[in-house]
């Protein structure tokens, strides 16, 4: 049995709804008025309207909610691309062992963002017995279009908070070295 959420209001609208229609329905057979019928039509009409308005407003919702879940994607790569990335000059490789509390966090969170979405590769590392590290290498290129594609749709403010995500991982980790033309050793050794 279903419970039954209708107000008090709800409940008194129905009522006298079953009272028109009794009356409506008596006069209508006795002067074949056909008001009862006219009264139905009216308010089948007003409530396919109000079905019809409801169901746009869910598909207005339902769209709504897919930009906010693509853009708090976004935003979770791009805080994971930046906080990689950190971690990544500062170190030679991304290594996470699992047995340190906050690199099982960290690890955990990069598989569900990153490797999942085949946006990063990990490779364990067999230590000792039983014990592993993990190497993770993510796909810069993949991750800074993944990020393009969401600044697209983003506001302003979350376009320009990805656009300076993309510029930190197009200087540490896409653009190529100055080729060493051997100027620079040339000018030292004459200093």
């Amino acid at each position: 049995m279903m419970p039954n959420h209708l107000s008090a209001w709800d409940k008194l609208q129905l009522r006298f709804l079953r009272l028109l229609v009794t009356v409506l329905g008596t006069v209508d057979g006795m002067l074949n008025v056909h008001w009862g019928e006219r009264l139905l039509e009216h308010l089948a009409g007003r409530w396919q309207s109000q079905l019809i308005e409801l169901d746009e407003a869910m598909e207005s919702l339902k769209g709504e909610r897919d930009l906010l879940q693509r853009q708090a994607e976004a935003l979770a790569l791009h805080s994971a691309a930046v906080y990689l990335g950190g971690r990544r000059m500062t170190r030679d490789e991304l290594v996470f062992d699992p047995s340190d509390p906050h690199d099982e966090e960290i690890l955990d969170a990069s598989i569900d963002l990153l490797v999942k979405a085949r946006l990063a590769a990990i490779e364990p590392e067999q230590i000792e017995e039983g014990v592993y590290v993990y190497h993770l290498e993510p796909d810069w290129v993949g991750i800074r279009t993944r990020l393009e594609e969401a600044m697209t749709e983003a506001e302003p403010d979350v376009a320009d908070w990805i656009r300076e995500g993309l510029v930190f991982i197009d200087e540490a980790f896409l653009s190529a070295p100055a080729p060493d033309t051997g100027n620079q050793t040339s000018q030292q050794a004459a200093g």
